[in-house]
């Protein structure tokens, strides 16, 4: 084996982002969606194009969730908690545990991450507008992988908060137990490939280059709100 590059090695489910829309469009009930009030949510950059061609292809508004990692204090590369534009915020209790991070650490920094990153990226791309309303709407939350957990689940309890009719998550590739946990907390889960093994969002697309700002902006420019 050795020589041999980590990504020579594996064996990519998707050729790109395309290649997965396409596969999870085929596992889909489109139909059902198309004829229901939804509203399609994507809730990452590097998830919003999926979400927006799976918004084309049942004719749904599209609409976005800012999220911001909290890091713990002693290791800014560990994320230990997802912090959302309503305020929600998800916990790694075993991580917090780990590390002895106190809760009001942890709701300082939901403040802090709204004010200092998520604010200003909504007045960059939505002008300042609140999020379009979800109450008694149909969710489908989007994005093209779910590595921890975090940022789905939150995005789920912030969309709870907002007091969503249905939620519904449609993903190409998650961790098997994330996917467990998930599914309790919606109405249906869309998933294709549930792995035990989970290396990374990036591992398992052939292409995975980052979505530009300027792709994002034109995306932006169709949102409603």
């Amino acid at each position: 084996m050795g020589g041999i590059t980590h990504s020579l090695m594996r064996k990519a489910l998707f050729e790109n982002r395309d290649d997965a829309l396409q596969k999870l469009l085929n596992n889909m009930p489109l139909s059902f969606f198309e004829n229901q009030d939804c509203i399609v949510v994507g809730i990452s950059f590097n998830g919003i194009l999926l979400a927006n061609s799976l918004a084309q292809a049942i004719k749904a508004p599209l609409a976005f969730l800012f999220t911001s990692p909290i890091l713990a204090p002693n290791n800014l590369e560990c994320e230990i908690a997802m912090a959302t534009e309503t305020h929600d915020v998800v916990i790694s209790d075993a991580l917090v545990r780990s590390f002895e991070i106190s809760l009001d650490y942890i709701y300082g920094e939901v403040k802090r991450q709204y004010e200092d990153k998520m604010l200003p990226l909504i007045y960059q791309y939505r002008k300042g507008n609140p999020l379009i309303s979800l109450k008694n709407k149909r969710v489908l939350l989007v994005d093209d992988g779910v590595d921890s957990g975090l940022t789905a689940l939150s995005a789920i309890k912030s969309v709870t908060t907002l007091q969503a009719k249905t939620i519904y998550f449609a993903t190409p590739v998650a961790p098997y137990e994330v996917t467990k946990v998930m599914e309790e907390v919606t109405d249906g889960l869309f998933c294709l490939y549930k792995t035990k093994t989970f290396v990374d969002i990036e591992y398992y697309y052939k292409d995975y280059p980052p979505v530009e700002s300027n792709v994002i902006e034109e995306i932006f420019s169709k949102i409603q709100s």
